[in-house]
């Protein structure tokens, strides 16, 4: 088998690198019959894990938008808007192409360990923020437990268990930033516009902007610091294999 070298970090997101979501970049074909065959019953269980997870929240949103829709609350834009939302929509690719490449690969691809600390990382802090500032005392339901709590939980506790991922960039952290810097930026501007903000600490008008902007550099630096964590434990587990 070809082995394909470890991209350096300019190389991470190279029309080559994205076709290798889910192979090789140096592989032309797919995995065969053969090495599929051998891929290990514990990363079959992963995969198993990772399939039963984005279901699992398939299930939460059927519940949550038939309920929605029954009472006729159902505001597509602004279920869409909400950045919990979207990050449990982005779980669900992230989950199932996990399960996916579990299932027909011996080994993560780079670039799709990359992604999954992204979303490892959005997870947690979503589910954190959403527990710590914005649960109503008497607000439990499936929905809210499977995507706020469960799955959190479950993608955390995954990236500290398993250690045979490939080597990521220390790029992840500029690009795990990112988008939730552009996804407040556009949510204030359409607040400006719409006098509707989906979270209070983005509220100016209960905030002001002082507040408001605290709130930001706090949650980014929180961000930041969480996938940086991440990165270092990747790179920690490299390093201890390798002197193993």
């Amino acid at each position: 088998m070809i082995k394909s070298k470890m991209p350096e970090d300019s190389e991470l997101f190279t029309p080559e690198s994205l076709s290798g979501l889910f192979y090789d970049v140096a592989e032309v074909y797919p995995p065969s019959v053969s090495a599929v065959s051998t891929i290990p019953w514990t990363r079959r269980l992963r995969g198993t894990a990772d399939l039963i997870a984005g279901l699992t929240i398939i299930a939460a949103f059927v519940v949550l938008i038939s309920d929605q829709v029954n009472r006729g609350e159902f505001e597509p834009v602004l279920h869409f808007s909400y950045l919990t939302n979207q990050t449990s929509y982005s779980n669900i690719v992230v989950l199932l192409a996990g399960a996916y490449v579990a299932f027909t690969r011996p080994r993560d691809t780079v670039l799709y360990a990359t992604i999954r600390a992204n979303f490892v990382a959005y997870a947690v802090i979503v589910g954190t923020v959403y527990d710590a500032l914005l649960r109503e005392p008497d607000h439990f339901g499936f929905h809210n437990e499977v995507t706020h709590v469960a799955i959190p939980v479950y993608l955390a506790a995954d990236w500290l268990i398993r250690n045979n991922r490939p080597r990521i960039s220390w790029n992840t952290v500029w690009i795990g930033v990112s988008y939730p810097v552009v996804w407040v930026g556009v949510t204030l501007l359409r607040g400006a516009a719409t006098d509707w903000y989906p979270y209070f600490f983005l509220n100016p008008n209960t905030l002001g902007w002082p507040g408001v902007i605290a709130y930001i550099i706090a949650i980014s630096i929180i961000f930041a610091g969480l996938i940086a964590g991440m990165v270092a434990l990747n790179h920690l587990q490299h390093r201890r294999l390798s002197t193993s």
